[in-house]
């Protein structure tokens, strides 16, 4: 690489908000090797909070593209070549047609992405698959997302990387310590449909049954809260579950918790489980794509079946009233964690992004 100018890369997103591929961006964009890579990030709409300017304080440029959606490849186009870009590298489903028309377009090299297992509208479907094809290169963040792209999509087998969603262990760390006596169980998501926060509150309640004192928290905001603290109601536990909404401090949360809940209907990697792993937290998650992965073989946590609400409440009942189990699971859980730092992931989309490129 010596003697020869950074090349520059294009981020391509729907949006900067506060997300789990949002924030893989964002570190990502601030942590590539300057003297290989000189990126700059593409964001198509107004939605760039926090980490649009989270991003240009840290000296990456941020455009946003926020053209209908009839002309916005070719804006992106525009754009893309005013910056001299040499090779774009889109995220989630949304940005990929966009960015394949932006690629062939300046005639320069695309990596797409696939982040979960979402079925897509067939207009959708039928721009990811142009885009798959189009593109020198596909990440996928978990071998459960690779293969549904390769089934739903026919995306080139060849072309695929499985490249897993890197976390902070620095920022996302354990307590001290922490004591049972009046446990905190937590999750965190948008409220939305796929998070399944009713299911949480089920096996809350279950769970209250026996330990009156345990204590429960949602962090993230969306369109069902309204629906949520109706239920709450119902389920007579609204003294007892927190809805925090957006929370800029997941990370001191993870912290004054005991057990994390992920209640998901499907998932692609869910960074969320990593990051309470890397707080020792134990987990326990419903069997969607990506959570046998972050799993594997360790003790950190519990795969359970989707809906299953009885499941969440006799394995954290189990996990609290058994310190020495408690504490084997939370130190499994930091260990797993630690296998899935942002410098891993950093490290390997370089590697990919030398290989597109033909450097």
């Amino acid at each position: 690489m010596k003697g020869r100018d950074p090349l520059r890369v294009g981020l391509v997103i729907g949006q900067l908000t506060r997300g789990g591929a949002e924030g893989q961006v964002a570190q990502l964009a601030v942590r590539l090797d300057r003297a290989r890579f000189e990126p700059r990030v593409y964001v198509l709409s107004q939605a760039v909070s926090p980490w649009g300017e989270w991003l240009q304080t840290r000296g990456v440029q941020v455009t946003v593209v926020d053209a209908h959606a009839g002309v916005r490849g070719w804006q992106l186009a525009r754009a893309v070549r005013r910056d001299e870009i040499r090779l774009l590298h889109s995220w989630l489903y949304l940005a990929n047609p966009f960015a394949a028309i932006a690629a062939i377009a300046c005639r320069i090299p695309l990596i797409a992405s696939a982040r979960n297992c979402k079925v897509q509208g067939l207009l959708s479907r039928w721009g990811n698959a142009v885009a798959f094809r189009v593109a020198g290169g596909i990440v996928a963040n978990s071998h459960d997302v690779a293969r549904y792209i390769e089934r739903e999509y026919r995306a080139p087998v060849v072309r695929v990387r499985v490249i897993p969603n890197g976390i902070d262990t620095k920022k996302f760390y354990p307590p001290a310590a922490r004591s049972l006596e009046s446990p905190l169980i937590v999750t965190a998501g948008r409220l939305v449909e796929q998070k399944n926060h009713a299911l949480f509150l089920e096996a809350a309640a279950m769970v209250r049954r026996h330990r009156p004192n345990a204590r429960f928290a949602i962090a993230g905001e969306g369109p069902l809260r309204a629906t949520l603290e109706r239920l709450a109601v119902e389920l007579g536990i609204e003294g007892a579950v927190q809805l925090l909404g957006e929370r800029g401090d997941v990370d001191e949360l993870f912290r004054q918790a005991h057990v994390f809940w992920l209640t998901s209907r499907w998932e692609g990697m869910p960074n969320v489980v990593l990051e309470a792993m890397a707080s020792a937290l134990p987990v326990i998650v419903t069997d969607v794509e990506g959570c046998r992965e972050i799993l594997a073989d360790s003790a950190a946590g519990i795969v359970v079946p989707p809906g299953d609400a009885e499941a969440f409440s006799r394995h954290t009942l189990r996990l609290l009233s058994s310190p020495e189990e408690y504490r084997r699971a939370a130190h499994a859980a930091r260990e797993r964690a630690e296998q899935f730092s942002i410098e891993n992931m950093v490290a390997r989309m370089e590697e990919l992004y030398d290989e597109v490129s033909g450097r």
